[in-house]
């Protein structure tokens, strides 16, 4: 049998491998998910998800920023968000406002919500998840990044989109004045 080389693959296959392998993370993480939640309920799998979350996404920014050369600023959070593992297999957001102190975006569509709804289960209320994930993401990148969420679950389900955040930069620190010193 000959191996297969990633290096001598198309750039078509490659994009489909990258799918696949972050459709089969996803799917790992949502079984996951499940099974603690049908065990010990939604309370004590959220706990428990959103403490590898955190560790997780700090370390996939922090790779993603590396690999991408970038340096930090809004932008360069997004285009690391844009490339996030769970990301690739889901609808991109899309940017409301954008300049370079100032980000709003949304999600229009949410894998995680509408396969509860398929599955007859209740909306997960993610706000407090969600703002932990992206507010490590975007430190990891740029650290004055702010995240601030405009509407998430258990907000009530806007027509337009699932959850809209803010990316702020927080302002820089004011020095204090050097100390004046007198002859005497």
């Amino acid at each position: 049998m000959e191996q297969i080389n990633l290096e001598d693959l198309p750039k078509k296959t490659l994009v489909e491998l990258l799918k696949v392998y972050s459709r089969n993370w996803q799917t790992l993480d949502g079984l996951w998910f499940g099974a603690v939640e049908a065990e010990f309920g939604l309370d004590t799998a959220s706990r428990l998800d959103l403490g590898n979350w955190e560790k997780q996404s700090v370390l996939e920014a922090e790779r993603l920023k590396k690999v991408l050369k970038l340096r930090g600023s809004l932008t360069s959070v997004l285009q690391v968000l844009s490339l996030m593992t769970w990301q690739l297999t889901s609808q991109l957001f899309e940017i409301d406002e954008e300049t370079p102190e100032r980000i709003v975006f949304h999600y229009s569509r949410c894998a995680v919500q509408e396969g509860r709804k398929k599955l007859n289960k209740p909306v997960f209320a993610c706000k407090n998840m969600k703002l932990a994930l992206l507010s490590n993401i975007a430190k990891a990148v740029e650290p004055k990044a702010v995240v601030r969420c405009l509407h998430c679950p258990p907000d009530e389900r806007h027509t337009d989109f699932w959850c809209k955040w803010e990316l702020t930069l927080r302002p820089a620190e004011k020095k204090a004045p050097p100390a004046v010193r007198y002859n005497t």
